[in-house]
């Protein structure tokens, strides 16, 4: 059962569990909901009110901010090394940071309201998600590497080649 400080939320891909992003009782509950730890290898992705709040949360290479301009908001989640400066319980745990902010106005609306959000797909683990859209989840492009990389493609198709020079 969730509690009332995890909310289940639209977006524009698949239906998602959000906590405010101070909720520290939250962050524990989702992460028993979804049966995560800081060594499960997934991290919740992060949610900041505007694509402007990202920096204060993470470090963006110049071949990110391309991408960022375009397609966030959107069905873009980015990953980005963890900006020194942020400190935080849950992801102090972590050296990267996964942002995405959905383009969909009932989630904006939730997100004006409570400020940032740690958001995750509304579903068990191993389960698959529920999409009010008929859309795939996000597409995930990790830019924490070398080289950035496509991890999963959802509906928004991306040529990194037509933005990483």
């Amino acid at each position: 059962m969730k509690s009332q400080s995890i909310l289940t939320v639209p977006t524009e891909t698949v239906e998602g569990y959000a906590v405010k992003l101070n909720d520290e009782n939250g962050i524990r509950e989702l992460m028993r909901l979804k049966e995560r730890d800081f060594d499960s290898g997934k991290i919740f992705t992060l949610v900041p009110t505007s694509k402007y709040e990202i920096k204060n949360y993470a470090l963006i290479p110049p071949a990110a901010k391309p991408l960022i301009e375009k397609f966030v908001p959107g069905e873009l989640t980015i990953i980005l090394p963890k900006n020194p400066n942020f400190h935080h319980f849950y992801y102090d745990h972590f050296k990267t940071i996964g942002v995405r902010i959905p383009n969909y106005a009932p989630f904006l609306s939730i997100l004006s309201k409570n400020g940032p959000l740690i958001l995750t797909s509304a579903n068990k683990k191993g389960g698959t998600p529920k999409s009010l859209t008929g859309h795939l989840p996000s597409t995930i492009i990790d830019f924490s590497r070398e080289k950035p990389v496509i991890l999963r493609q959802g509906n928004l198709e991306i040529d990194l080649n037509d933005y990483i020079k």
